[in-house]
């Protein structure tokens, strides 16, 4: 819906074009995963009245939601830095960074790196905190998580 209303401005053409049709890898990661992987297949497995109540396929919904959310922050981060912006309507500017050309981008070790550590930093202090915090059940009983628990049913 975003890109969509973003048609409205006469401006923003050329980046949603980019974007929704005619970007290669962006716009196949916007489609495939963000649209399809990340909304759509999690929503078909949640709202089947046969899949939508175990645990396996919720958790299976919970890691595409994740993948197609990690699929829309390249997307918006690569793929809006990827298409050249006209920044000063009317005028010529020129740099050695390739200007006006679209360049494919994939990240080297060290970046990689980078991105696995800091997701494996975020996984630790999660732990962490809910460790010290205790912010988990020490007991999954329907007596202690259902609060309309009975034991008389």
């Amino acid at each position: 819906v975003y890109h969509l209303a973003n048609l409205y401005a006469t401006e923003h053409h050329g980046v949603e074009a980019f974007i929704l049709r005619d970007g290669g890898i962006y716009t196949t990661l916007f489609w495939w995963g963000w649209v399809v992987i990340g909304g759509l297949v999690p929503l078909a497995l949640l709202y089947c009245p046969n899949t939508g109540n175990k645990r396996s396929v919720i958790a299976l919904a919970s890691i595409l939601v994740i993948l197609g959310g990690l699929s829309a922050c390249y997307v918006i981060v690569i793929g809006g830095q990827a298409y050249p912006l006209e920044m000063f309507p009317g005028k010529i500017v020129e740099s050695s960074f390739f200007d006006g050309g679209i360049k494919p981008y994939s990240p080297t070790l060290a970046e990689s790196l980078l991105g696995i550590g800091g997701f494996a930093l975020s996984l630790i202090m999660v732990a962490l905190v809910v460790k010290v915090l205790r912010v988990l059940p020490e007991d999954m009983s329907d007596a202690n998580v259902d609060p309309h628990y009975s034991a008389d049913k």
